[in-house]
C-alpha cells in the first residue's frame, strides 16, 4: 500500500475532491508509504490537507486559482485572470501565508501534546513535531508571471509540483513506523476515504514509448497542451478519466519569484533526489518562452553515516547542520545548439577531498521521449575539505524539440546515484 487517504469530513466542492485524488494518484506511483489527510479540524481550525511519510510531515493550505497569483507575507493575496480581472483570495480572512502558520501551530501543538500516546518512549522524548513543513499549494498549478514572496517558514508550490516536494523533503530526526503514522489520522479523528482509495488503486498509468530523434516531428513553441500519455499531467488525467473522475492537472512548466521556498514543476514521472527548484537560499527560476537558460539551483545533500558505513540522503537547509557534501545543478543552457550543465560541489568534510566526474563515465542524461544525451570530454570537479568547486558538462547537440523534461543522473561519484529534473524550454536558440 503506497498511499492511504483519510478524511475528516468529505469536501463539498468538486475542486477539493479532485485535488485530493490528483495528489493521491501521484504519490501512489512513488516508493514508500504515504498518508493523505483531507479536510479535518484541529482546535477549531479547518485544515485542507496534510501528508505523512515515515520521515516527513506536511501541513497544506490549498487554494484553487485560475490565473496568476500575487502575494507576500503581509497584506492580501490576489489572483489575476487571463483578461486582467483581479480577485482577492481569502476576503475578510487571514492571507494564505498567515492562515497556514496558524494551522501549523494548531496541528503541532496537538501532536506534541499527545505524542506519548502513539510514539515509543524514546521517540516521544526526541521527536518535536515543529519539524512539520508548511506549504501553500496552488491548484492546479502556479501560472507563469505569478509573484509570491514568502520567507523560510512557508513554501509555495503548485499542486502539480507537490508530489516531488513531498518525496524529496525529509526530516532526519523523524522516523515513524507504519503504526505510528496511522495513529496520527486516528488521533485527528479522520476516517479512511474508501471511495478515493479504491479509485486510486483501480487505475494504472500508461508509460510513454521512446520516440527516436529522426522520427519525431518538430513541435510548435509550448502553449497550453492537450492531455498526452507522455507527460505527468497527461498520465494523471487519463488515468482518472478511465475511472470516470476528471482530474485537472497542470501546465508543464511554471515559475514564481520570491524570497521563500518556491517549487517548480516539471513534466515527468521521474522523481528527483534534489530539492525542487528554488529551494532554501535559491533565487527565482528563470525560464520561459524567450529564454534558453534554466537557472533552478537544485542541491542534493548527503551525510556520511559511520554506523551504516554509507551515505545518507539529507536535506539542504541553512537553518540546520549542513550535509557533509552538497552537489548542486546550478544552471542548464540550451543555447547555440548544445546543452551545457553548470555544477557546483561543496565539501563540508574535515579531511576528505571530494571528486565528481562530469563525463560519460558518471553522468547520464535522457529526456521524457527516451532520447539519450552523452557528454563530451573528461571533466572533473575536485573540492578539498571545506572548499567549493565549479564544473561544466557539455552535450554537443540540442535537446529534442518534442521533449519537456531532461532527466539528469550522477551514477556513483561522489556519493552514489542522484537524480535531477530540468524543464526543457519551448525555444532553443
Amino acid at each position: 500500500m503506497a498511499v492511504d487517504v483519510w478524511v475528516g469530513e468529505k469536501p463539498e466542492h468538486a475542486n477539493e475532491r479532485r485535488a485530493v485524488v490528483t495528489l493521491a494518484r501521484a504519490l501512489d506511483q512513488l516508493d514508500g508509504e504515504y498518508l493523505v489527510l483531507a479536510n479535518f479540524s484541529v482546535g477549531g481550525r479547518a485544515i485542507d490537507l496534510a501528508v505523512i511519510k515515515h520521515d516527513g510531515l506536511f501541513v497544506i493550505e490549498l487554494k484553487h486559482v485560475d490565473g496568476k497569483v500575487f502575494g507576500d507575507v503581509n497584506g492580501p493575496w490576489h489572483a489575476e485572470s487571463g483578461n486582467g480581472e483581479g480577485k482577492r483570495l481569502n476576503p475578510g480572512r487571514k492571507n494564505p501565508y498567515n492562515q497556514i502558520i496558524s494551522n501549523y501551530y494548531a496541528l503541532i501543538n496537538l501532536l506534541n501534546e499527545k505524542r506519548e500516546s502513539f510514539l515509543t518512549a524514546h521517540k516521544a522524548t526526541t521527536i518535536d513535531f515543529r519539524i512539520t513543513r508548511r506549504l501553500v499549494v496552488i491548484a492546479p498549478t502556479i501560472q507563469e508571471g505569478s509573484k509570491v514572496e514568502t520567507d523560510w517558514k512557508v513554501a509555495v508550490c503548485g499542486l502539480d509540483a507537490l508530489p516531488a516536494f513531498v518525496m524529496t523533503e525529509r526530516s532526519a530526526e523523524l522516523d515513524l513506523s507504519p503504526t505510528e503514522m496511522r495513529a496520527i489520522p486516528e488521533l485527528l479523528r479522520c476516517d479512511r476515504w474508501d471511495e478515493v482509495n479504491t479509485l486510486v488503486r483501480t487505475s494504472t498509468l500508461p508509460a510513454p514509448a521512446p520516440v527516436p530523434v529522426a522520427a519525431a516531428a518538430p513541435s510548435a513553441p509550448a502553449v497550453a497542451q492537450p492531455l498526452s500519455v507522455g507527460t505527468w499531467r497527461g498520465r494523471i488525467g487519463i488515468a482518472a478519466l478511465l475511472c470516470t473522475l476528471l482530474i485537472v492537472a497542470a501546465a508543464l512548466v511554471q515559475g514564481v519569484t520570491g524570497q521563500g521556498r518556491v517549487v517548480r514543476s516539471v513534466a515527468t514521472s521521474e522523481v528527483p533526489t534534489s530539492l525542487p527548484a528554488g529551494g532554501v537560499g535559491a533565487g527565482a527560476v528563470e525560464i520561459g518562452a524567450d529564454s534558453c537558460v534554466w537557472r533552478g539551483y537544485q542541491p542534493v545533500g548527503r551525510r556520511w553515516d559511520t554506523g551504516a558505513n554509507s551515505w545518507e540522503n539529507v536535506g539542504v537547509d541553512p537553518l540546520v547542520a549542513l550535509p557533509d557534501v552538497v552537489v548542486t545543478l546550478e544552471e542548464v543552457s540550451f543555447c547555440e545548439g548544445r546543452i551545457v550543465l553548470t555544477w557546483s560541489v561543496r565539501n563540508n568534510q574535515i579531511s576528505e577531498t571530494i571528486a565528481v566526474a562530469l563525463d560519460a563515465s558518471n553522468l547520464r542524461l535522457r529526456d521524457t521521449l527516451g532520447n539519450e544525451y552523452t557528454p563530451v570530454g573528461e571533466t572533473q570537479m575536485r573540492a578539498p575539505p571545506g572548499e567549493r568547486a565549479i564544473g561544466t558538462a557539455v552535450i554537443e547537440r540540442p535537446a529534442h524539440l518534442g521533449a519537456t523534461t531532461l532527466v539528469v543522473r550522477l551514477l556513483r561519484e561522489p556519493f552514489g546515484e542522484a537524480t535531477w529534473l530540468v524543464p526543457v524550454p519551448a525555444q532553443q536558440s
